[in-house]
């Protein structure tokens, strides 16, 4: 009869993620999932990859969260599937002044982003409509991930790490 310090329910990519990490740890843990890896709302993510956000807590986390995905071969193994395609947050007119202190304390956290004009916009991306805003905020180093190979990564390397999966 196998026992176990932590049953952790569901292996979704939070599921996987506490895998690897508590395991890490020397925590000996079981992922206990009804159905496959990635099978529910996981497997249905955009797996979306930015930094910015409203809160200065979010955007911390998020900015930590970035340098797994940027460094993942080396801190994970295996492959999350991280594209680079940038990421651009275009505000308003009336909302220019706090996408401008978003930027602000993004950049004091150690975030690549800055504020650029809608001219500067039409030439990153061509198609994008400009004459509702004047300024948007860009970050060249966001991106997506594929959250199916993220999570099945994740999970590897928690077994490696000795945890056990358990399916259906």
């Amino acid at each position: 009869m196998n026992t176990f310090d932590l049953l952790l329910i569901g292996g979704g990519a939070h599921g996987a993620s506490l895998a690897f990490h508590l395991s890490a740890r020397g925590v000996k843990v079981a992922v206990l999932e009804k159905n496959v890896i990635a099978a529910g709302a996981t497997g249905r993510s955009s797996g979306l990859v930015r930094m910015h956000y409203d809160l200065e807590a979010e955007a911390r986390l998020a900015w930590e969260s970035f340098q797994w995905f940027r460094d993942w071969k080396e801190r994970v193994g295996g492959d999350c599937g991280f594209i680079n395609t940038g990421f651009l947050k275009i505000a308003t007119r009336e909302h220019e002044d706090k996408l401008r202190g978003n930027v602000a304390n993004q950049q004091r956290i150690g975030i690549n982003t800055s504020i650029i004009t809608a001219d500067e916009v039409r030439k990153l991306f061509p198609d994008i409509a400009t004459n509702e805003f004047d300024f948007a905020a860009y970050e060249p180093d966001s991106g997506y991930a594929d959250a199916t190979l993220t999570t099945n990564s994740f999970i590897e390397a928690a077994k490696r790490n000795g945890a056990t999966l358990i399916q259906n």
